[in-house]
């Protein structure tokens, strides 16, 4: 399990589905993780065991716990480049109550921590939509920088909207955070 100062990461289980499922059928939750609603919230139950629990050989997802190992949580990544050393990171807050506390923050500094330091990547990306200004802000605290806009490449509630690209070196984080 990794540990953060406000959260821990660990592999997702079969009891975490029910509140995934919860999560994945919130409107709010949705549009702010994705932009996708209604989209994702078409998805059961024994389809979001199999996208969690057993997914794909290249997409790696995990749950994000609060300081009492509440699943508060998912943090994962995909479209992994060896060569490259690179790859894809998401991360998604579905308990609305841990919004705006830094818990985000904290599984972001944690997870990229350990893509950097145990899978020896070089560079993670990560995208979301120009709208969502609270996770750009996290990312930025991070030390994600802003490498590019796709223009009205995301639809979401009736509306277009610029993709938002952004990208994080190992040497950037490692100056802002620490190797430790």
């Amino acid at each position: 399990m990794l540990k953060g100062q406000k959260t821990s990461i660990r592999p997702m289980e079969d009891d975490d589905i029910d509140t995934m499922y919860q999560w994945y059928n919130d409107q709010e939750v949705n549009l702010w993780s994705s932009g996708a609603w209604p989209l994702n919230t078409l998805q059961s139950k024994d389809q979001l065991a199999v996208k969690f629990l057993d997914g794909s050989p290249d997409m790696y997802r995990y749950a994000i716990l609060d300081e009492s190992d509440l699943l508060i949580g998912s943090i994962g990544f995909k479209d992994v480049n060896m060569p490259g050393r690179s790859a894809t990171l998401y991360v998604v807050i579905g308990d609305k109550t841990y919004w705006g506390k830094g818990y985000g923050t904290d599984a972001l500094i944690t997870f990229s921590r350990f893509l950097f330091a145990q899978w020896n990547f070089h560079r993670i990306s990560l995208d979301t939509w120009d709208g969502n200004v609270r996770a750009i802000r996290a990312y930025e605290k991070v030390g994600f920088k802003l490498e590019g806009r796709q223009r009205e490449a995301r639809f979401v509630l009736g509306n277009y909207h610029d993709a938002i690209l952004m990208g994080l070196l190992r040497e950037e984080f490692f100056s802002l955070h620490g190797k430790l």
